[in-house]
């Protein structure tokens, strides 16, 4: 029994042996699953941590173009009221142009008739200034004679004007004569 005992004890020994190698195996085996799986759960986490970050951007990323958007609808609000005050300002500027241009083309109209009617006026002056001209020059023979007549009128006018100084010279000596006293009278 001796034998049995220690052939029981070594066959034992290496049943538990055997157990703890194929255990090591497992485990082994086990831990490699483990390490994939925490490699998995790492990779994943990463996955995530990423994802996350990348939702934290596109968040933040959507807060700057929601505050860009209102910004820019603000702008362009501020845009249209300016855009429709500059429209209505064209619009009656337009109106007081037209305005302007009725009231100029009337004018014009007038400047036409009126310049019709100079241009008749003008015509007729002209036709006029025809006719005297031609009859000033139907009197030039005339003209000659008489500034002739005139001279001739004026040299007689001279001659009596000295004729009627020297009277008037004569006149006063006599006067002068008359007046003075007896004494100086002449011999007889």
């Amino acid at each position: 029994m001796k034998n049995f005992q220690q052939t029981l004890l070594i066959a034992l020994a290496l049943a538990l042996c055997a157990l703890c190698a194929w255990q090591w195996h497992f485990q082994t085996i086990q831990r490699g699953e483990l390490a994939v799986r925490e490699q998995q759960i790492y990779q994943r986490d990463s996955a995530i941590q990423d994802y996350t970050n990348e939702l934290t951007k596109t968040s933040q990323q959507l807060g700057r173009m929601e505050e860009s958007l209102a910004t820019l609808n603000t702008n362009l609000t501020k845009a249209l009221r300016t855009n429709s005050e500059l429209i209505i300002q064209q619009k009656r500027d337009i109106a007081r142009l037209s305005a302007n241009n009725d009231t100029l083309t009337n004018e014009i109209a007038q400047y036409t008739n009126a310049v019709a009617t100079l241009q008749s006026n003008l015509d007729t002056a002209y036709a006029g200034i025809k006719k005297q001209n031609a009859s000033i020059e139907q009197l030039e023979p005339y003209v000659g004679k008489y500034t002739n007549t005139v001279s001739q009128y004026n040299t007689l006018v001279t001659n009596y004007n000295d004729l009627f100084a020297k009277y008037t010279n004569l006149v006063e000596r006599f006067n002068k004569l008359q007046a003075a006293p007896a004494t100086n009278s002449p011999r007889r």
